[in-house]
């Protein structure tokens, strides 16, 4: 099974989308009291979220957790915590990981001081040209919307850059706190619920390390490396089951 990127051009009609959708209601809201405010929230929840959307590698597809369950058992790993502890490098890997979604989170900032000081003058100013007041609002809001989008954008090109420049492709690794491996699948568990991945599984690169007592799937996009890293007592047992169940 392969897992299907939402693309970057899908992601920005998304957002502009959403960037549309509440334009309008601002407009028909229209400037200060409590509902424009939560709208304003509201606003940049969906905004982070999308961006955050936007700046991630592939993400795998739903699959159904009891059609995986059902297979014959083949490993399980209740509690991988332990394993994980041991592994010094892991915990490098993680800061570094944090460290880049930190810069990606630092971009808000800007763009919320850009938000509370072009307000004024946009909503001022734009609807003053529209014979329609509230078409005028509306199109005040979107412009105030969009410049944000663009000013998020331009910070993550710029980290990006960067990036690229050093020769570095973000990492995000995914380390269950345990999974199940059946015939039909692995079911990961985390603190969100399960999730689980069927066999076969195509476009991911196989590795193991012994020393550090972990198999992991490799998935390299242009926009970063995700790992699915599963630590194990027995990782050349779960190697040559994944051997056979991984299509590069």
């Amino acid at each position: 099974m392969s897992y299907p990127q939402m693309s970057s051009k899908k992601q920005v009609l998304i957002s502009q989308l959403s960037i549309l959708i509440f334009a309008l209601i601002a407009g028909l809201v229209g400037r200060g009291g409590t509902t424009y405010w939560i709208l304003v929230l509201l606003y940049f929840i969906v905004f982070t979220y999308i961006m955050m959307r936007i700046s991630r590698p592939k993400q795998q597809a739903k699959v159904d957790v009891a059609k995986i369950e059902s297979g014959k058992i083949l490993l399980e790993e209740k509690n991988t915590y332990e394993l994980m502890s041991q592994d010094k490098e892991y915990m490098a890997e993680v800061s570094e990981q944090m460290r880049i979604a930190q810069q990606n989170m630092l971009l808000m900032f800007p763009v919320m001081i850009y938000f509370f000081i072009a307000y004024g003058p946009i909503t001022n100013t734009i609807p003053s040209y529209f014979e329609n007041h509230r078409l005028g609002v509306i199109v005040a809001f979107l412009v105030l919307f969009e410049g944000s989008f663009v000013l998020s954008r331009l910070g993550q090109w710029y980290i990006e850059r960067r990036l690229k420049k050093r020769g570095y492709k973000p990492v995000m690794i995914n380390a269950p706190r345990g999974y199940l491996v059946t015939s039909e699948g692995i079911v990961m568990y985390g603190l969100a619920g399960k999730q689980a991945i069927s066999f076969p599984v195509k476009g991911y690169k196989l590795n193991y390390n012994v020393q550090r007592k972990f198999v992991e799937l490799i998935q390299e996009t242009d926009k970063g490396i995700m790992k699915l890293r599963f630590y194990t007592k027995s990782p050349e047992k779960l190697f040559e089951i994944l051997k056979r169940k991984v299509e590069e």
